[in-house]
């Protein structure tokens, strides 16, 4: 049995909300495809065909929360207890989770505007230096479990980087007039794999 230390709480509460909280926005993000009437298209084929850029959105924006639900769970996996800075910079990134519908609909809705998707990406960028951020205070503080080398925390504060340096790349893209800057982030799984085959490698050297 693990003893509590004065200023350290148990961290399945903030799991918890954490997890309401990326439920419900991606069940939000669904609200945001409205289905035009009817008369508008001629067949049900050209109607899905027409709403390519909401179904892309969507889908884009749930892998998203998606992969950022993993890396939460990854890095709290390992984090034994959480104190009172930890509480507040996950409150703030939840603030930003649940913001992730409205800008994806922003980017949808703005679709031929170059500038648009620039709101759905600066929200992911947030989230993403957040959580490195977390993940920084929690080894610098010694949050995590005692059997977590250096080793895993060097590959972890690599992995952490990826979602903001991929935001800043399709800000960058946005800036320069492309209103395909999202599509940088598909590129995220791959990198993962990369990243977790070039780690193992390393760390069997």
């Amino acid at each position: 049995m693990s003893v509590m230390i004065e200023g350290r709480f148990p961290k399945n509460r903030l799991e918890a909300l954490t997890d309401g909280m990326f439920a419900i926005a991606m069940t939000i993000l669904v609200l945001g495809i409205e289905v035009p009437a009817t008369s508008t298209y001629p067949d049900a084929v050209s109607l899905v065909l027409g709403l390519l850029p909401e179904l892309y959105h969507y889908a884009l924006a749930f892998g998203m929360l998606m992969i950022l639900w993993v890396v939460h769970h990854r890095q709290f996996g390992v984090v034994d207890h959480i104190d009172s800075t930890i509480l507040w910079l996950s409150g703030i990134s939840l603030l930003f989770i649940a913001l992730i519908p409205f800008s994806t609909s922003l980017a949808t809705e703005y679709g031929e505007d170059p500038l648009a998707p620039i709101f759905l990406e600066a929200n992911l960028l947030i989230i993403g230096c957040i959580y490195a951020v977390i993940w920084q205070y929690t080894a610098r503080k010694r949050l995590l479990k005692p059997t977590i080398d250096q080793d895993r925390i060097r590959v972890t504060t690599y992995r952490t980087l990826i979602v903001p340096i991929t935001s800043i790349i399709a800000i960058t893209v946005a800036l320069a007039g492309s209103t395909w800057s999202t599509i940088a982030y598909l590129a995220i799984p791959f990198l993962k794999v990369i990243h977790t085959r070039l780690s193992e490698r390393a760390m069997t050297k």
